[in-house]
């Protein structure tokens, strides 16, 4: 005779929240024993591209629009400026299509009603 398998009853499921608990249990672990894997290129181009300043960055308004108006709409370097890497690295990434110039167009729309402070600054 072949066994069965059973279906699990309700006892017998896994509550995601107590298996994202035990698997945040693993890393600390691993972490304290130092057996974590190294982080391959990859992970760390993601990591650097999403990485960003803890909360908004001031930055200066007229160098903002400038480079905007210069080379934002082919390079993204407004948005490299202003901290925004991933957003830079996707201006660059699709620099052969009219994207970059449609969404720089649209952060200028959203820039040039900003007033600035004292000292020209804007917060982004």
């Amino acid at each position: 005779m072949k066994d069965r398998q059973q279906k699990p009853s309700g006892d017998e499921r896994v509550d995601p929240i107590k298996m994202a608990v035990l698997e945040q249990e693993l890393i600390d672990l691993k972490k304290e024993q130092g057996i974590l894997p190294k982080a391959t290129w990859r992970t760390r181009l993601v990591d650097f591209l999403t990485r960003r300043t803890a909360g908004p960055r001031r930055v200066s308004r007229r160098a903002y629009i400038l480079l905007a108006l210069c080379c934002g709409w082919f390079c993204g370097a407004h948005r490299f400026y202003s901290g925004h890497r991933l957003l830079g690295f996707l201006y660059l990434a699709f620099c052969w299509t009219g994207i970059p110039v449609a969404m720089t167009l649209i952060d200028l729309m959203v820039v040039l009603p900003m007033p600035p402070d004292e000292e020209g600054k804007i917060l982004l």
